[in-house]
């Protein structure tokens, strides 16, 4: 059942910004301009023949754009991208779409760049502001974010995104209040917004209120195969078991519903194993979940660590040992295996 939304904003002015509680680490062209042929792909095919064809059609290079974008071949994305500008430098979809490309290759200051060039050929284009308004709150620009957000409004009341990332902007800065009441409407205005359930929820669970579980469950109606929920959920599951401890199967199954849906998911074995040892002191499971969270992600130092705590604790010494020093092979600042390699060869 889906969260009514207006009966819960009076509880949240008092939450803090984030939930602070540290996580487990995870513990990871030619003169035509025709793109690499894919003899099985019939769309890139189709894309290279409509290019061929009408070679001063700037939609066709930011069609095939697109196509590599969705498949993360960024530097034929961006080749394309930068085809349909020399063609027509005022396309603002083909800026947008570039700062768009540089956002997912984490280069912020080329997204910057591409978003203010959107914002140059069209400073009303809500696209272009918000993404823009994205950007300047990561670089702590929140005056600048919230005139492009007001820009946005000024035209159109009704715009989610502009309401969620006004809440992000408010929460960057310190103030849940308003956080809290920007993603209330965002949800209100879109009761199918994602991103918006997920940060409510985070608000809830730093505040240990149950309410967190309702609208990371509702994330997961929207999301049912969404690592991301199913992990949120588990961490305040397993964080708030005192006087519960049903509470930790249920984020053990969470956990094994994050290995079904990323087999290679090594945090979820490493979690597992961390409430087989933290919570349960039972170092077999311990050892079974860390060793599995080893052997798909071979550089994890700190499963190294917790299975040699396991070993240690069952009395396996030489195990142990070796367990950290590997692990401070791997991390040699990494103070607490440096002391508990010395407490075991003691």
């Amino acid at each position: 059942m889906r969260i009514q939304h207006s009966l819960l904003l009076a509880a949240l002015p008092i939450l803090l910004a984030t939930n602070c509680k540290p996580r487990p680490a995870e513990q990871a062209g030619t003169e035509t301009h025709t793109a690499p042929q894919d003899n099985t792909d019939a769309a890139l095919k189709a894309l290279n023949a409509a290019i061929v064809a009408d070679p001063g059609n700037a939609s066709n290079y930011l069609a095939r754009a697109r196509y590599f974008g969705a498949k993360r071949d960024f530097t034929h994305a961006l080749d394309d991208v930068g085809r349909a500008l020399e063609t027509d430098s005022t396309r603002t979809d083909a800026h947008l779409y570039k700062g768009e490309l540089y956002w997912e290759m984490q280069e912020i200051k080329k997204a910057y760049d591409a978003c203010a060039d959107c914002i140059r050929f069209d400073p009303l284009s809500q696209d272009c502001l918000l993404k823009k308004a994205a950007i300047d709150i990561v670089l702590n620009q929140y005056e600048t974010a919230l005139g492009h957000i007001n820009t946005v409004l000024r035209q159109d009341e009704q715009v989610p995104e502009a309401y969620y990332l006004k809440a992000r902007l408010y929460k960057s800065a310190g103030d849940t209040t308003l956080a809290a009441s920007s993603y209330m409407t965002a949800l209100e205005l879109d009761p199918e917004y994602y991103d918006a359930y997920i940060e409510v929820g985070l608000l809830y669970a730093s505040q240990r209120s149950d309410l967190a579980i309702e609208y990371y469950n509702t994330a997961l109606e929207i999301r049912p195969r969404s690592v991301e929920a199913w992990y949120n959920k588990a961490m305040y599951l397993q964080e708030n078991a005192r006087n519960k401890p049903e509470r930790l199967d249920e984020a053990n199954t969470c956990y094994e519903r994050i290995e079904s849906i990323d087999p290679n998911n090594a945090l979820a074995n490493f979690n597992k194993g961390y409430i087989a040892l933290e919570y349960r002191q039972d170092y077999t499971a311990g050892i079974r979940e860390f060793s599995t969270a080893i052997a798909k992600h071979p550089q994890y130092y700190q499963a190294f660590y917790n299975r040699g705590l396991c070993f240690e604790s069952t009395g396996d010494r030489i195990k142990a040992a070796a367990d950290y020093r590997t692990a401070l092979s791997l991390n040699p600042t990494y103070t607490e295996a440096a002391r508990a390699l010395e407490r075991v060869l003691e």
